[in-house]
């Protein structure tokens, strides 16, 4: 008898061990996530994309030799406030009136992607630019009283590092440990790509066991410029000096991200750990604005919503689950981040969410593209790309029709010649418009992005040679 309670005993406590040891690996099944947000960075900087043979970024295309290229990669404005309040909700931030620069902050009321896993036990981080937060040029003003609410922390994030230069707003130390009565206004003198790095690597030395989010906004090649070492001397001293000063952030940056993927490899977290790298916007191109980043051969540059503005460098890596190397050409939306960690989280999928989960497309499991259509309303611009076929609206009367197939994209506009595409896009772009919280297609120009449009566009338009056919009308008027 004893023999035979102890035998049941032990069954039991095998039972429970096995029970325990489930439950662990399915914590541990759970990926980590990193979103790698970069600003102001121009579609041709990335080493991969084989356009420019000055940009060196070798751990980035690592990043795209062991993950997805996304050649068609989209985010949803041409600015930083409304970008980033898109790709943190996976909503069009129309939807919530963060339409521009001047309608922050993102309202405490919209989950993130940080709330959004939280019920999965995922611990979030957040480090660098956040700029959610009210600011002076905001709109809707919160008391200084109010706007440590707006910071990551009340936006679900555990721990933060909150700041785009040398000063931040900080939850923990860059090591992890926790700061008394956070948020603590923090000071580090080094390049701001280091410091970054840094609280990144602490955040995730910290929380091997966990399933994380880890949210990194480096704050560049946005200026202020600087010329930071020992990347700035490796740059081609025949480049003018704008351009060796964003090759050396990137570069800082793009070692960042290697120092980040070899601590995931040492701590045996790289295969479970899927990666984002996804650009904010386009590079600004003015003389007075140019940050020394490239968006060749899109066309225009940020603030428009041709491609120079919201086409951006896009990778996703997720080793032994996505397809090593693989190149996507259809197109995708920054919203997607979203939607893809609440699915590889294990969490049933969110109504709200206007993304899509990548991952079934990219390892072949779906077929077809991952979006009908997308969508922008920004200023005095709106647009709708159904993937082959882009209208970009300039106030209430310019359009532009632009086949994104052909080799001249959007440097030839087709709208004459197809009005029918024109006018089935424009009720596309009409019926989305009407979801939002303030409908309203532009109904005036904004005075820049005329000058945008007329710069990139018009000039462009009007340099082109006369078609084939206008030649022949010409010679005919003459010979009679």
């Amino acid at each position: 008898m004893p023999s035979t309670l102890l035998r049941r005993s032990l069954v039991t406590l095998a039972l429970s061990l096995s029970f325990v040891t489930w439950l662990t690996a399915a914590a541990t099944a759970k990926p980590n996530i990193i979103l790698v947000y970069s600003d102001d960075h121009g579609w041709a900087d990335l080493g991969a994309q084989g356009v420019d043979k000055d940009i060196r970024t070798p751990h980035l295309d690592a990043l795209a030799r062991d993950g997805v290229r996304f050649t068609r990669g989209y985010v949803t404005a041409p600015q930083c406030v409304p970008s980033r309040a898109g790709v943190l909700t996976g909503r069009y931030q129309q939807r919530f009136g963060v339409d521009d620069n001047l309608k922050g902050p993102l309202p405490l009321a919209e989950l993130t992607i940080a709330e959004r896993l939280k019920p999965a036990g995922y611990v979030s981080a957040q480090v660098g630019k956040w700029h959610l937060e009210p600011t002076p040029r905001s709109e809707d003003q919160a008391s200084p009283a109010d706007a440590h609410a707006f910071l990551p922390g009340g936006q679900g994030f555990d721990e933060y590092w909150c700041g785009p230069m040398n000063t931040f707003m900080a939850s923990h130390d860059l090591k992890g440990t926790p700061l008394a009565n956070p948020p603590q206004r923090l000071t580090d003198p080094r390049f701001r790509c280091v410091w970054q790095t840094e609280a990144a690597l602490g955040f995730i030395n910290g929380h091997a066991r966990d399933p994380f989010f880890l949210y990194l906004a480096y704050f560049t090649p946005h200026v202020p410029l600087q010329s930071p070492e020992p990347w700035f001397s490796k740059t081609p001293t025949h480049l003018p000096l704008v351009r060796r000063q964003a090759l050396a952030m990137i570069a800082a940056m793009d070692e960042g991200i290697g120092q980040i993927r070899a601590r995931l490899r040492e701590l045996a977290l790289d295969q479970n750990t899927l990666i984002f790298f996804i650009g904010d916007n386009g590079a600004p191109l003015r003389p007075t604005a140019w940050n020394g980043s490239l968006n060749l051969p899109l066309a225009g540059e940020k603030g428009m919503l041709t491609d120079g503005g919201v086409r951006v460098p896009f990778l996703a890596a997720w080793p032994g689950t996505l397809p090593a190397g693989k190149i996507y050409e259809p197109i995708v939306s920054a919203l997607d981040v979203a939607a893809t960690a609440v699915a590889a989280a294990g969490l049933p999928a969110a109504s709200a969410l206007d993304g899509v989960n990548l991952v079934p497309f990219l390892t072949g499991e779906k077929s077809g593209a991952p979006h009908d259509h997308l969508f922008w309303r920004w200023r005095s611009q709106a647009a709708v790309h159904d993937g082959r076929w882009k209208l970009v609206l300039l106030g209430p009367t310019q359009r532009y029709l632009f086949d994104t197939a052909a080799p001249d994209g959007e440097t030839r506009n087709l709208a004459t010649q197809h009005p029918d595409i024109a006018a089935r896009l424009l009720a596309r772009l009409q019926s989305w418009d009407a979801t939002l919280q303030t409908p309203g297609l532009p109904t005036q120009i904004n005075p820049q992005d005329q000058i945008f449009f007329s710069t990139h566009i018009d000039k462009t338009l009007s340099e082109q040679p006369a078609s084939a056919a206008e030649p022949k009308a010409k010679a005919k008027r003459k010979a009679k």
